[in-house]
């Protein structure tokens, strides 16, 4: 599943022979559409309060699995350097 947002780390690429450090994360937006005066738009365009609902609803949700998988990045990452050392 692909939300709009997305987690970026640091160290992903990291290698063994690579400089020890502490994996750091970036919450960042998979896509995004600008609308005429810039702003960036995370949703369609809305003409209900059911639709409003439905599209937030998914925006939590979308952030709360984020939420756990830039937690479960870095606990990995650095259990992985760790061991390594």
């Amino acid at each position: 599943m692909k939300g709009i947002f997305g987690v970026v780390g640091i160290l992903d690429e990291w290698k063994k022979d690579d400089l020890p450090g502490n994996q750091m994360v970036y919450i960042v937006l998979n896509d995004c559409s600008r609308l005429k005066n810039g702003a960036i738009a995370l949703t369609d365009a809305l003409s209900s309060v059911e639709e409003v609902d439905f599209e937030v609803d998914l925006l939590i949700k979308d952030l709360c699995a984020v939420r756990k998988k830039a937690k479960e990045k870095i606990k990995k990452t650095n259990e992985r350097i760790r061991s390594s050392l």
